[in-house]
């Protein structure tokens, strides 16, 4: 007896060739880009990380200044500690431009009489640059550049 398509004998097998060849490879495509993403996170990551580092270095570098203008004479505080002045350029020396410490490309600017005229307020304003930072321009592409950073501090010296 012959033996007719569709009978409910043994079931044919349909053809399977290569099927798991290309569920592996979109397995493996799926996976590269979940690694491709934790990389670029953890990129991220670090950058924001060494901002979040530097701004609390100027902010630290500021107040420390601020303490020492509080700590020094009434009278002689501003020629001190104004940009240029011999106590500002201590500061800047061994806090800010030190080698091994500080915020790279660190520049300051103390100005005082910065609310009204008032001249016990003070605006420390400090900025730095990290070479080589990457930003994208208007077409997409990320060049290299040097961006600016800035901390600024605006306080009364005495009550």
């Amino acid at each position: 007896m012959a033996r007719r398509p569709g009978h409910p004998g043994r079931p044919r097998r349909p053809a399977q060739r290569g099927f798991t060849l290309i569920e592996s490879l979109i397995a493996l495509v799926v996976f590269s880009v979940g690694v491709l993403g934790l990389v670029g996170m953890q990129v991220v990551s670090m950058q924001v990380t060494t901002d979040a580092r530097l701004r609390t270095e100027a902010a630290a570098a500021a107040d420390e200044l601020l303490a020492r203008m509080q700590s020094a004479s009434r009278a002689t505080v501003v020629a001190e500690f104004s940009t240029g002045g011999a106590r500002y350029t201590e500061w800047l020396n061994t806090r800010l431009l030190a080698p091994g410490s500080g915020l790279p490309g660190a520049a300051a600017t103390v100005r005082f009489g910065a609310v009204g005229a008032d001249a016990n307020t003070v605006r420390i304003e400090i900025t730095w640059a990290l070479p080589r930072e990457r930003q994208r321009t208007l077409s997409g592409e990320a060049v290299a550049v040097t961006v600016p950073h800035q901390h600024v501090t605006v306080s009364a010296l005495y009550d």
